[in-house]
């Protein structure tokens, strides 16, 4: 028994001293690599101005591009963001256009041959301290005597922003297309004329935006301006021998006469004179330009037509007059005229698109808002650039105030003649700079 035992844990050790000789059985092999469909995007990452993305590599050998989407208000829609990526292991980039906005979201998209495109999730870059106006205007008036701004929308609605309170005080629905406004005193009360296109002048009082009558007209209407409490009224009818410019006395709301020959115009009023005005058409191509000179009491006395026809730049919704009213600056090429509808010449602009214009007290220096986020500041002599303002957001409408340059900017730019009158979804941010 002995003897057994002894020849069984030789054995044993036989194979244990073997099996310690033994190669180590191979690592199991790992699955062939798969190619990935997903695009993870990580949080975004300051530097200074500019938001650096960077995300996951798109291993797909049907790779194409990636594109950035970005989009800066909540219920916006994502648009692209610069150029297309063409290299499938280049997943940075840095976006120094970055929009002033409380809130901008972004979002990866992989193109690949012959599939749907891949999307990434979506992140976003929060800014605290940004207030944004629920408003799409096409036009703004300023009223620097009680500080206060009156935004007006396609869709007829008329809001009042107090400047000092930074806040809408009011609101109002007028259930019609409305035109270019104006305002003037009338019987010791600050008035506010609406055209609207059913054939009415709604009269608001500015300070409260309550009505306080309506005047006909019996057509649609698309601008008034008020002279010493006689209303020149654009619209659209005109039967010869009478034409489209209707001319009312405020006190009576009567008819006191009719002229000129295109329909649905902005009409504008020659600064330091009560009965001069320059209309600009709208609706018509190539666009013209009209010149008025009235009598006092509303009588027409001369008017003429412009020479040109389309040969210069002309915009009605970009469009300023020089402080002494001896020219007048239009569109967004900067287009400078006589007041006896002659041009001048243009600002020196490069790639710079114009949105509004505005001037000093003096008269010394042209402050130009830009597609570009910027004002740019010319002299008024030479036309010389003399320096440039940022802005946060796009200046549509800028007005000189004596606390400095007063900018109401959108968070869409607008781009092409009328897009003004016509706007896109849009907010709006109040910006105060130091000229």
């Amino acid at each position: 028994m002995k003897k057994l035992l002894n020849v069984l844990t030789g054995v044993i050790l036989l194979i244990a001293a073997c099996g310690k000789n033994d190669p180590a059985p191979p690592e199991p092999e790992a699955p062939p690599a798969m190619f990935s469909d997903k695009i993870e995007l990580k949080q975004p990452k300051i530097e200074g101005d500019a938001v650096k993305l960077s995300w996951s590599i798109l291993d797909n050998s049907n790779f194409y591009s990636y594109i950035i989407l970005r989009k800066d208000t909540p219920d916006g829609l994502l648009a692209t963001v610069g150029e297309m990526v063409m290299d499938s292991r280049t997943t940075t980039i840095l976006d120094e256009q970055v929009p002033y906005s409380p809130e901008v979201v972004y979002q990866i998209v992989g193109q690949v041959r012959n599939g749907a495109p891949i999307y990434s999730n979506t992140v976003s870059h929060k800014t605290a301290g940004v207030n944004l106006l629920n408003i799409s205007p096409y036009d703004v008036i300023y009223n620097g005597t009680q500080q206060l701004l009156y935004f007006f929308e396609q869709n007829g609605r008329i809001s009042m922003y107090d400047l000092k309170t930074e806040k809408i005080i009011k609101q109002i629905e007028t259930k019609a297309t409305t035109g270019y406004a104006d305002m003037e005193s009338f019987n010791g009360k600050t008035e506010l004329y609406v055209p609207r296109n059913d054939g009415w002048i709604f009269v608001y009082d500015a300070l409260t935006l309550e009505k306080i009558t309506q005047i006909t007209v019996g057509t649609e209407s698309t601008s008034v301006v008020s002279q010493n409490n006689i209303l020149y009224v654009s619209t659209s009818s005109s039967s010869w021998p009478r034409g489209p410019l209707k001319v009312y006395r405020r006190a009576d709301r009567a008819l006191i006469t009719e002229t000129g020959d295109y329909e649905r115009t902005r009409l504008r009023k020659v600064p330091g004179s009560n009965t001069r005005l320059v209309e600009v058409t709208m609706f018509i191509g190539p666009t013209n330009q009209y010149f008025y000179e009235f009598t006092k009491e509303g009588s027409a006395i001369q008017l003429f037509t412009d020479r040109y026809h389309g040969d210069y730049p002309l915009d009605a919704s970009i469009f300023a007059f020089f402080p002494n009213g001896s020219k007048y600056i239009t569109a967004s090429q900067g287009a400078i005229y006589n007041i006896n509808l002659t041009y001048d010449k243009s600002l020196p602009r490069g790639n710079l698109e114009y949105s509004d214009f505005c001037f000093d007290d003096a008269g010394q220096s042209i402050y130009a808002a830009t597609t570009g986020k910027s004002i740019e500041v010319y002299s008024t002599s030479e036309y010389s650039h003399l320096k440039s303002i940022r802005t946060k957001a796009y200046p549509y409408k800028i007005f000189k105030t004596p606390q400095g340059i007063l900018s109401v900017s959108t968070m869409i730019k607008h781009s092409g003649q009328f897009s003004s009158y016509y706007p896109t979804h849009n907010k709006v941010l109040i910006e105060k700079l130091n000229p």
